[in-house]
């Protein structure tokens, strides 16, 4: 693997303090979207009324619903024309990958960055125009990933929709063979792939790979609104929209309990990445001071650990802080009874140390 290096110092307290701000508005929004997020859920679980494939649709128009079951595809076979691939499925994916060189940075404590490129496919092009030389990528391809939705999905009296069917995962790989796939010139069948690649194990820049995926689902649940025979995007009070789709015959309490563990899980990593973009600012930040202080033998090294270890407390005392004053702004109340609780138990922790060290007893 080549490197390149570039000096930077100054140019890391920029980045540093972009970081610092990114990652703050990025812990204020991720705050304010979970409370939305819970507000939603909430009134859904309150509001949707499970019903079966089979019910009738104006009954329920322009209701919350939760439904499930076996679908039909009624189209003919999705097609990929340009080579001549088709399944019946709802959903067929052509995947399109060339091997490209893509580059690494990483910054040291004295502000330089170092550049190092390895190989990789890659559905997008890669710009190669600031590369080091000899590490120049195609600036086209032939070909480009596209993606084929059915047009009429029934769910017993009900269509989906476009939306819904878009949804609808890509989770099984069609196998090749002469009969299944027109072969363009110059490319050829290597297992799963149509590939230009003389030798697909050991690709050269600019080879390319192309796969097809398609939609292997028996059933499909989902929540939505009932618009005459099909349904529409339900939009809470918080100003978010529901139109969920899973693979399944799921209940409505799954398909919720789904939601909620999804938003959790995505609550607590923009948590991580917002906490992680706030500590990289900072150790950016005082990279010139950082830079200084490691002419320093020995007493240097040590300082600077203080420092990385001081801004770790930092950022994560200023993350929590971002939070708390978040809640104030979306959840008072929570906060309020968080801040109370955290001085009730300030206040034990103060008596049982002054119980344990009691004051000498002065002399007479």
């Amino acid at each position: 693997m080549e490197t390149k290096k570039k000096g930077g110092l100054f140019a890391g307290v920029m980045i540093g303090l972009l970081m610092i701000i990114g990652g703050t508005i990025l812990l204020w929004w991720n705050e304010g979207n979970n409370v939305r997020n819970i507000k939603t859920t909430d009134e859904v679980e309150k509001n949707v009324v499970e019903i079966t494939s089979e019910s009738d649709c104006a009954q329920y128009s322009g209701q919350l619903v939760a439904v499930g079951g076996k679908f039909t595809v009624e189209d003919k076979a999705l097609s990929d024309e340009a080579f001549a691939v088709s399944i019946h499925s709802a959903a067929l994916d052509r995947v399109v990958e060339m091997y490209q060189w893509e580059e690494e940075q990483d910054t040291d404590d004295d502000g330089n960055t170092t550049y190092s490129y390895k190989k990789v496919w890659s559905e997008e092009l890669i710009d190669s125009s600031s590369f080091t030389k000899g590490h120049d990528n195609p600036t086209s391809v032939e070909y480009s990933s596209e993606s084929f939705y059915a047009e009429t999905v029934r769910l017993g009296n009900y269509l989906l929709s476009s939306s819904q069917i878009s949804q609808m995962a890509t989770d099984k790989v069609i196998s090749l063979s002469d009969d299944t796939v027109s072969i363009p010139e110059g490319y050829q069948i290597k297992g799963k792939y149509a590939t230009s690649s003389a030798d697909i194990d050991k690709p050269q820049i600019g080879d390319v790979r192309i796969s097809w995926k398609y939609n292997g689902w028996k059933e499909v649940s989902l929540i939505a609104k009932v618009s005459g025979d099909s349904f529409v995007s339900y939009t809470s009070k918080a100003g978010k929209n529901v139109n969920y789709v899973t693979e399944g015959n799921r209940t409505a309490a799954e398909m919720i309990e789904d939601m909620r563990t999804q938003d959790k899980i995505m609550k607590w990593v923009l948590r991580l990445i917002g906490f992680m973009l706030v500590f990289s600012g900072y150790v950016s930040f005082i990279s010139p001071l950082t830079k200084l202080l490691s002419y320093v033998p020995f007493l240097g090294n040590v300082v600077n650990f203080m420092f990385v270890f001081i801004l770790f407390l930092l950022s994560l005392v200023q993350s929590l802080l971002v939070i708390i004053i978040a809640w104030f702004r979306y959840r008072p109340l929570l906060s309020i009874c968080l801040l109370a609780i955290c001085a009730v138990i300030g206040v034990l922790i103060f008596m049982l140390k002054k119980k344990k060290n009691p004051s000498a007893p002065q002399a007479a």
